[in-house]
């Protein structure tokens, strides 16, 4: 799956209140707010974990993650594969 574009990750909405991509037949899944985006709806099996980018020299705050945050997580665990 190396070289996955951002273009290639498809929003399916929310499913049981969690926002759901998919692509080439994989589903991720995510909840607001969370640090980790699943590969099942139940939630229990962690597919990658969010973090933010920090800049260093520059005030950065404290945010919640967010559907951004959740899909840059996903395409870059994919690319690394």
């Amino acid at each position: 799956m190396a070289g996955v574009k951002v273009s290639e990750l498809e929003y399916q909405g929310r499913l049981d209140g969690r926002h759901a991509w998919v692509h080439d037949g994989f589903w991720f899944y995510w909840t607001e707010k969370a640090n980790v985006v699943t590969s099942d709806l139940a939630g229990l099996e962690p597919f990658c974990l969010l973090r933010l980018a920090l800049v260093r020299g520059e005030q950065n705050s404290i945010r919640a993650f967010t559907k951004t945050d959740a899909k840059r997580g996903i395409i870059d665990m994919l690319n690394r594969k």
